[in-house]
């Protein structure tokens, strides 16, 4: 028997999530659900019974994968070589589509549970349910940087910077351009903020 995703309203045959619920829907859909209400506690789009488990592997880089979509098709580097052709390279994850050549900054395999973790905490936290998708995207581009940037291997540690600021600083006016600053990290190009945001995914 075929299942059609409420969401799409295409045939489930693979790359599903089955909420607590037994409701399943595409993997880039319930992401995108995700993306849109800015928690892994979303509400089911059909029952709207509230899902309190969310996808997760052993494996950190399994797990990015997951979070990430695939309905861009980055399978190449999104940039140019100096003779003006397409980059044949691999992007590396949250590399806005780059790879290790045309963005050096990269996450390393070793940061990929920190980083992961992370995610998990910004997507679940109560004291952060109301921040929308475009200040979390920040938040884990701020993330990804700090954790190269310190070296930082313990999800507490990085909280801690981010909260040292933020009782620092007031919160309520606080803007991800004030944090790149202050920590002296770059701040992500513009394109890949508004590629994320307008589709509700991340890459």
């Amino acid at each position: 028997m075929d299942i059609t995703c409420p969401i799409c309203l295409e045939n489930i045959e693979n790359n599903y999530v089955k909420l607590n619920c037994n409701h399943k829907f595409h993997k880039n859909c319930y992401n995108k659900l995700v993306c849109t209400n800015s928690t892994l506690f979303i509400n089911c789009p059909m029952c709207r019974q509230i899902n309190y488990d969310f996808k997760s592997f052993k494996n950190s880089k399994k797990n990015l994968y997951f979070i990430c979509s695939d309905k861009l098709n980055i399978n190449k580097c999104l940039s140019m070589t100096t003779k003006n052709k397409p980059c044949k390279n691999k992007p590396y994850l949250f590399n806005y589509g780059l790879c290790s050549c045309h963005n050096k900054n990269i996450l390393k395999p070793k940061y990929y549970s920190i980083f992961y973790g992370y995610y998990v905490y910004l997507y679940t936290s109560q004291s952060l349910k109301n921040k929308k998708f475009k200040t979390k995207l920040y938040m884990l581009d701020i993330a990804k940087k700090l954790i190269i940037k310190y070296n930082i291997v313990k999800l507490e540690d990085l909280l801690l910077i981010f909260n040292r600021y933020f009782n620092k600083h007031n919160y309520v006016q606080y803007t991800p351009q004030q944090f790149y600053k202050y920590h002296d990290i770059d701040p992500p190009p513009e394109s890949w903020i508004n590629v994320c945001y307008k589709n509700k995914i991340l890459f």
